[in-house]
């Protein structure tokens, strides 16, 4: 029945029930019918739309019964209003199917304007079944839909569409009951008679007829029974018809002739026809001509005679022994032959009484007797299989007994006659082949396997017994082969079956749809056994299926996330590529990095950073269409691969989305989670269209995302792969360079400013180039954010050095402390501070010879727990801190209390315009102040000119560095500078300041 209007509950029925009850109504590709056709025109003209109709939907299409303003007889189902109104239960409206995205693929007419109202009622069966919709549309939109009575309306004449329907199945069906009962009737040779109370004929069957050679029904039509069972009536018949008045049944035989005057016996039935209370209202006469069973009865008995001297002249030693017996209605024994005294043992002399209970088994005693008694009571032929015990040597040997009952003219059974055969060897042969078959059942069973066969030529298909089990089909044989198959698979399992025939075996993998709706995976292996014979085995496969799918999902799927991963977005990505060349589309490709993941790992734990990555998954894939791909394809990285038709600058709007959406707070467990990330965009044909190439230029645009400073989308251009690969082949050329023993230590002079003495030096790396010369930082310091390979060059360096400074020492040659800059890299290495001592201990240099200058970067940086523990190791074995390049950073007094520091260097540029600016000498003013109030060395980088190092002086400054006491220089030069250096000094009066050579 059709629910009420505004009823919206989800659907409860299943499309396979939906399409049969469909198919039930045999309404699909019927002509046209003036009722259908009505109940459209009243519905356009009660809801004043141009357009209504009634339309059914199967599997792939709308079909309209019945249509007005509509010049279509179908449609496709996929992208009709109805396939989505048929999901609802009530009236369903859409005021505005242009606006409305889940109707934008759907059918439009050609030529003609666009519809724009729909409202619809499905036609529902009495189990709640939607068959199709009876709907009304207009080209305009209608903002207020239907009025309620116009819905009320439209939801009676979905009603009045169903009871057309319900009426015409229900004429269907009468007629068909009608026409099987007239052919049910004239295919019975029995005579079919139906007389009235009064006992006259009004009715005989075409069978009855030719039984009784009447050639035209009216020349007996209202005779009365006496005349036409003229010679049978008498007590027998006369009770028959009796009983039947009285709400009976009545039975009696006798002769009778036809109309043509051949004598026949008859037996006949007499039941009531009864009336709407319960009352005969006439009688229904079966008559069944036995005039052949009667005859046989008296060739039977005139043949006992004779078959009783057959069996005494039976010869005693046949191969199989058979007993010939004779019983009474009872079944005491009459007469048996000699064969049965002989294997029995028993005598003759002693008498027929019993039967057989003294020589069955005694196992089989109870069941056998009441087996027997019941066949007895059955007045049928019988077979019974019995164990008898062989008199010879007291072994039970298997017979088979069958029974015929001797009749009277009565019908009355006079006595049984039977014989009884050995079946040993067979029955033997048949256990072992139940016992075979029954192992193979359970094989078959344990396999979750069938055994079947099929006959190509009529169909038939014979299934072992475990059929019901496996697929809920009963065994035996049907026409069902087919059956169950999932539709999309039968051309599949078609093509199994003809690759048997031409090929002689063959194998299929297929669906199947269980009674109950499951589809489950099946295997079925055939061969051909014959012309007209295959035979095959079907396995559920479904665990294994699962297993694969599994397993596939496993490799090709993100554990955490459940996205694809780098594998599968592999494969989509060479797929899109692909199809982009052959169609003239493009690709673009997004990679995304999540900014500062690690920080949340390591402060909140990796419970938060595995929800932040779950979470980024979810709001990804939100973000993009069906036909893209959200891929993991690294721990905190993600891609996404945008096809046709979204070009290069779509995507670069999606990329500023994505960024947008993945910064919005994320909370866990009470604690806000912020997240950025940084963008990489490339394109195909934008760009490259090979996928690895594709995949490095968004990897080089991301990685410039995040050397800008992160959280930002960066574009592809060529000129960014070029930077990537100058970096890269300095990269190579470093550790060619490391390898070849390339990297030098160069010395620069620290000066005390008081007294004019070399304090120290700092060490300062070089790259000797075979070709380019000495090459400083400046070209090659991009290197040192690769850690290998700055870890790398500070091992060479320090070993160096400590060789240098053994070599001075040798020479007596003092040169104050020689500063080691230490990389954040080195930092990152596991034991920094004993590889150090260990190059020192090696060639026997004092610790106190050496200082260790780190930058604010390194305190600032990730590992600043392992920088602290290793400084206050270098401070415990007696190498000075000095922290470099001071006030360009982000350092803070906090910073000076938590590390140890014994000296700071004021970076070059505050001290380049020292003497035109005011700002950078308050700076150099306050930096001097701090490192006396903390008790630190001060040392002044970069200082070029005599004003420079006068004003630093007057500013209380400790030391200072830079190009106007020396540049730079190899170890070798180091003795003579310093050789020099000391010649001009000039020893300070004790009343004058000391003089520096050149002032």
């Amino acid at each position: 029945m059709l629910e009420r209007p505004g009823h919206s509950e989800l659907p409860q029925w299943k499309e396979v029930e939906r399409l049969a009850a469909l198919r039930s109504f045999d309404i699909l590709d019927t002509e046209p019918q003036i009722e259908f056709d009505s109940i459209a025109k009243l519905a356009a003209q009660i809801c004043n739309t141009p357009v209504a109709c009634i339309s059914f939907l199967d599997e792939q299409r709308q079909w309209f019964k019945a249509r007005v303003g509509l010049d279509l007889a179908e449609t496709p189902r996929e992208n009709s209003v109805c396939n989505h109104a048929i999901l609802q239960t009530g009236l369903f409206v859409v005021s505005d199917l242009n606006l409305d995205p889940r109707f934008k693929d759907r059918v439009r007419v050609e030529g003609g304007p666009d519809l724009s109202f729909y409202a619809g009622v499905p036609l529902r069966t009495q189990d709640g079944l939607p068959l199709g919709m009876l709907c009304v549309l207009d080209y305009v939109a209608r903002p207020d839909g239907l009025t309620e009575q116009q819905a009320e309306a439209l939801f009676t004449l979905a009603q009045a569409v169903m009871c057309q329907l319900e009426l015409k199945l229900t004429s269907k069906n009468a007629a068909e009951n009608e026409e099987f009962t007239r052919r049910l009737l004239a295919s019975s040779d029995d005579c079919i008679k139906v007389f009235d109370l009064k006992g006259r004929l009004r009715f005989m069957s075409q069978g009855g007829m030719r039984a009784m050679d009447v050639e035209d029904f009216r020349t007996i039509e209202g005779r009365h029974w006496t005349e036409i069972w003229s010679s049978v009536t008498g007590k027998d018949a006369d009770a028959a018809v009796e009983a039947v008045k009285s709400g009976g049944i009545g039975r009696f035989q006798g002769s009778c002739a036809t109309m043509a005057g051949t004598q026949k016996w008859w037996d006949v039935v007499v039941t009531p026809i009864m009336g709407h209370d319960r009352a005969p209202q006439g009688f229904l006469c079966i008559s069944r001509d036995i005039t052949e069973f009667r005859a046989t009865e008296e060739r039977l008995r005139r043949s006992e005679r004779r078959l009783r001297t057959l069996v005494d002249a039976m010869p005693a030693s046949v191969s199989s022994p058979q007993v010939v017996w004779f019983s009474d209605p009872d079944g005491d024994f009459t007469y048996c032959n000699d064969i049965w005294y002989e294997y029995t043992g028993l005598r003759s002399e002693d008498g027929l009484t019993g039967s057989w209970a003294s020589a069955i088994h005694p196992n089989h005693r109870a069941r056998i007797l009441g087996n027997w008694s019941a066949a007895l009571g059955k007045d049928a032929s019988f077979e019974i299989e019995m164990p008898l015990r062989r008199a010879s040597d007291g072994m039970y040997r298997w017979f088979i007994v069958r029974g015929q009952p001797l009749k009277n003219e009565q019908g009355k059974i006079e006595q049984w006659f039977g014989i009884a055969m050995d079946i040993h060897e067979r029955k033997q042969s048949e256990q072992a082949l139940r016992e075979s078959e029954e192992r193979l059942q359970l094989a078959l069973k344990a396999a979750h396997m069938i055994a079947w066969e099929f006959n190509p030529q009529s169909g038939a298909t014979t299934r072992s017994e475990n059929a019901l089990a496996l697929l809920g089909i009963r065994p035996g044989v049907d026409g069902t082969f087919m059956t169950g198959i999932h539709p999309d698979d039968h051309e599949k399992v078609e093509g199994f079956l003809r690759d048997i025939r031409a090929d002689g075996a063959s194998s299929v993998e297929c669906r199947y749809v269980l009674p109950g709706g499951e589809t489950r995976w099946l295997r079925a292996r055939g061969e051909r056994a014959g012309p007209d014979r295959i035979v095959g085995v079907t396995c559920d496969i479904s665990e294994q299926k699962e297993a694969e799918q599994e397993i596939w999902r496993s490799a090709n799927h993100d554990a955490l996330t459940g996205l694809p991963n780098r594998t599968l977005f592999q494969h989509r990505l060479d797929a899109a590529l692909d199809h982009a060349r052959q169609n003239g589309t493009s690709v673009s490709l997004l990679l995304i990095d999540l900014d500062d993941f690690k920080d949340i790992n390591d402060t909140l734990g990796h419970d938060a950073g595995d929800a932040l990555l779950q979470e980024t998954a979810r709001r990804l894939s939100t973000m993009v269409r069906g036909c893209d791909t959200v891929a993991r394809i690294g721990g905190d990285e993600f891609a996404v691969l945008v096809v046709d038709p979204l070009k290069l600058e779509n995507a670069t709007r999606l990329g500023s989305l994505i960024a947008e959406m993945l910064r919005q707070p994320f909370i866990y467990q009470k604690r806000t989670l912020i997240s950025r990330v940084s963008i990489g965009i490339a394109a195909y044909p934008d760009h490259d269209g090979n996928p690895s190439e594709l995949i490095k230029d968004a990897d080089i645009a991301m990685y410039q995302a995040k050397s800008q400073g992160r959280n930002r989308v960066i574009t592809y251009s060529p000129e960014m792969r070029n930077a990537i690969e100058q970096r890269v082949s300095l990269g190579r050329g470093m550790r060619e360079a490391i390898s070849n023993d390339e990297i030098v230590p160069f010395y620069q002079p620290k000066i005390c400013l008081t007294t004019g003495e070399i304090i120290g030096l700092e060490a300062l790396a070089r790259w000797q180039h075979p070709t380019e010369g000495i090459l400083t930082p400046a070209y090659f310091g991009a290197v040192f954010e690769d850690h290998d390979i700055a870890a790398s060059i500070g091992k060479q360096l320090i070993t160096k050095v400590a060789a240098d400074v053994r070599s001075w020492l040798d020479q007596d040659l003092r040169v104050g402390q020689v500063a080691l800059n230490l990389s954040p890299a080195e930092f990152s290495q596991l034991g920094i501070v004993d590889n150090l001592l260990r190059a020192l201990d090696r060639f026997g240099v004092p610790a106190s010879c050496f200082e260790v200058e780190v930058t604010e970067t390194v305190l600032l940086g990730r590992n600043s727990d392992n920088v602290s523990s290793a400084l206050a190791q270098f401070r415990r074995h007696g190498i000075q801190i000095a922290l470099d390049d001071f006030g360009t950073g982000y350092a803070s007094l906090t910073h000076l209390k938590q590390f140890p520091v014994d000296h700071i260097k004021i970076d070059r540029s505050f001290v380049r315009d020292l003497e035109q600016d005011s700002d950078d000498e308050a700076i150099v003013a306050a930096v001097i102040g701090l490192g006396k109030s903390l008790q630190l060395q001060v040392t002044a980088e970069g200082v070029e000119t005599h004003g420079q190092a006068r004003r630093l002086r007057e500013l209380g400054c400790d030391h200072a560095q830079g190009y106007l006491y020396a540049k730079p220089m190899a170890a070798s030069q180091v003795p003579d500078l310093v050789s020099r250096w000391n010649s001009m000094l000039i020893r300070p009066r004790p009343d004058k300041a000391a003089m520096l050579p050149g002032e």
